[in-house]
């Protein structure tokens, strides 16, 4: 099983990616990208082993990406992807839950809804009661097209880590 979360060997591998030689300076020019899960052992940058949480980094300045572990960009980026993480958990088991809107603002980004429907979803994002039928359908619909592209995007990036043999431990 893995090592610890190995901070300079983090802050070495993603100085390596940015533009700049220095950590606080670097650190601004990453955002998240994507999230997803991944029952694979993988390894982060940091060189724990397994990571099942994949967070997709990517550099404003240059367009570097990488796949990182959910601990790693908490920690050391301080990015919020376990808002996304949970939200997603809480969406697959039930449909009918909410978005936050940490994870409205990644998936306006990705293009996955827009920017009017990120506007209406906001409304009544947090009401339980008292939807209208219009908003409980798109609401729906949304988490509906949300999770269809999570699963997508997912599938994607494990088989081209599998095909690369990209941070995978081999056991």
């Amino acid at each position: 099983m893995g090592s610890g979360h190995n901070e300079l060997k983090f802050k070495t591998a993603i100085l390596a990616l940015s533009t700049v030689k220095d950590w606080d300076e670097a650190k601004a020019e990453w955002a998240l990208h994507f999230v997803y899960d991944d029952a694979a052992e993988r390894s982060c940058e940091c060189e724990h082993s397994p990571i099942h949480q994949i967070c997709v980094i990517k550099n404003r300045k240059n367009g570097a990406e990488t796949e990182v572990g959910n601990v790693c960009v908490r920690r050391f980026l301080r990015l919020l992807s376990n808002r996304i993480f949970s939200v997603i958990r809480r969406i697959r088991a039930d449909i009918n839950n909410s978005l936050n809107p940490a994870a409205l603002d990644l998936f306006v980004e990705r293009g996955v809804i827009s920017h009017q429907e990120q506007q209406e979803y906001l409304e009544y994002w947090r009401k339980r009661k008292r939807m209208s039928d219009d908003q409980k359908a798109q609401k729906l619909s949304l988490n509906t097209r949300v999770l269809s592209y999570i699963d997508g995007e997912a599938a994607k990036l494990i088989a081209l880590a599998a095909a690369n043999k990209l941070k995978v431990q081999q056991i």
